[in-house]
């Protein structure tokens, strides 16, 4: 299969991390989208039963969302690229990232295709962002992509590099190829993908080890570059914790058109367009002021030494309904590159958070007028200059000030760190908690990662 899925690349790599399209299909179209997933799923029926996992990543139980597949072109061909959630948390990252963490969910797709031969199959999309990707979230995808079978062989590697090229691997007896005018080399230095596993089911934690081949490292004609190994360290690995060794990372389902991704959203006045804003609070020790926790799953986006640790997340759900048509979108504010107490601010970044679970929520009724204020007020966390700041402008403090334009005023209690303070989620969730906010449904129960997923289509 290696050596027809090269020849589709090229098509498809503009739809990896980029977040849910909006696409009004007709009724042709639909009845095709549906038909090619009942394919697929037959499919991938079958391959579930022909072999075995040859990974951890690939024996994990899994989730494919079916429902949020996208139609995508190849070859004149239609074609579906659909998200893979997996049931456990599973953390990993890669040394060329800066050691930043990754929720695999976040960075693995399924692709289902008729490769050359006309023959239909698929192919497990992983991508590994690197620190330029973080650095520079509005550019095009920077990193390493993993192309892989079901079971979790190796098809191809791909770099994609800052000045938008694209390098292929293909190994051959002597461990080196030419496949571009001004390659001259490729080496290879074999490494290792670690990761720390969560599982809901037994209520224990697990480091994981996994052989992921070899690192490619290019030389060119006119420059030197190079590729580090993946998963050097696991998170689970090592020893330290406590706030002063926190480190907040970016968001893992970078939104990088804030205007494409709110464009479902009618501005529609009168009684038949009804408005929500729904304020999500993930404490990092439920039920108290806590702004800093250790995590048994990392799910919060922070790390401590080698462990993962809760900074706990505030992010906004953004509802539309009418005539029996919902819109959904999920967004919380996160800095483009790590912060920490003694590196305090970043580019800031627009996250889609719909998988992001939480323990407690507001909900506020609006009309159209308010719940557009606080789009426009939300669209700049992606503008160039505007900063994250972990004291002085948050996810807490985004959140906060996003839903005052709204008219909707939440109390603020300044919780403190080390060489910090500021808003943040602990003390917010109390404060929901416990004040009477006027005109706030409250949740108490909380949401989990698959609870509040994005909805609707348009153009």
């Amino acid at each position: 299969m290696n050596r027809h899925l090269h020849h589709l690349l090229p098509a498809v790599l503009s739809i990896f991390l980029v977040g849910p399209a909006c696409n009004k299909q007709p009724t042709r179209a639909v009845d095709s989208h549906q038909n090619l997933i009942q394919q697929a799923r037959l499919l991938v029926e079958s391959l579930s039963t022909q072999g075995q996992p040859i990974n951890y990543r690939a024996a994990q139980p899994k989730t494919i969302r079916w429902d949020l597949s996208q139609l995508v072109s190849i070859d004149q061909k239609q074609a579906l690229l659909i998200p893979i959630v997996f049931n456990n948390d599973l953390l990993i990252k890669a040394n060329f990232d800066d050691n930043q963490l990754f929720h695999l969910s976040y960075l693995t797709h399924l692709l289902y295709y008729s490769d050359s031969t006309g023959r239909n199959t698929i192919a497990i999309i992983t991508d590994f962002p690197d620190l330029n990707y973080f650095q520079a979230p509005t550019r095009s995808f920077t990193g390493i992509r993993f192309i892989e079978d079901w079971y979790g062989h190796s098809l191809e590697k791909l770099l994609f590099t800052p000045d938008g090229r694209i390098r292929r691997y293909v190994p051959t007896n002597t461990g080196a190829t030419k496949t571009q005018p001004d390659l001259i080399a490729v080496t290879q230095t074999c490494y290792t993908i670690t990761g720390y596993n969560y599982s809901p089911e037994i209520g224990e934690t697990e480091t994981w080890t996994e052989d992921a081949g070899c690192a490619i490292s290019f030389t060119y004609n006119d420059s030197n570059d190079g590729v580090g190994t993946v998963g050097s360290n696991g998170p689970g690995s090592g020893s330290g914790s406590g706030a002063s060794s926190v480190t907040v990372l970016p968001g893992n389902s970078i939104i990088k058109s804030i205007k494409a991704y709110f464009q479902c959203f009618t501005n529609v006045g009168g009684s038949d367009h009804t408005y929500t804003i729904t304020v999500c609070v993930d404490q990092p020790e439920p039920g108290t002021r806590e702004p800093w926790g250790t995590s048994t799953s990392g799910s919060s986006g922070s790390s401590s030494g080698n462990n993962p640790v809760n900074s706990g997340h505030t992010f906004l759900i953004l509802n539309e309904t009418y005539s029996g048509t919902t819109i959904t979108r999920n967004v919380g504010f996160y800095p483009a590159g790590n912060v920490s107490p003694w590196s305090a601010t970043s580019q800031g970044s627009l996250n889609d958070d719909d998988l992001h679970s939480y323990n407690i929520s507001g909900t506020f009724t609006v009309n159209n007028s308010q719940f557009f204020n606080v789009l426009n007020y939300v669209s700049q966390g992606n503008t160039p200059g505007y900063l994250y700041d972990l004291n002085t402008n948050n996810c807490t403090t985004f959140a906060i000030n996003a839903v005052a334009q709204a008219g909707i005023y939440l109390p603020r209690t300044i919780g403190t760190w080390v060489d910090g303070s500021g808003d943040d989620p602990g003390d917010l969730g109390e404060d929901l908690r416990k004040n009477n906010t006027p005109g706030m449904t409250l949740n108490l129960n909380g949401g989990s990662q698959n609870s509040h997923l994005n909805i609707g289509q348009c153009n």
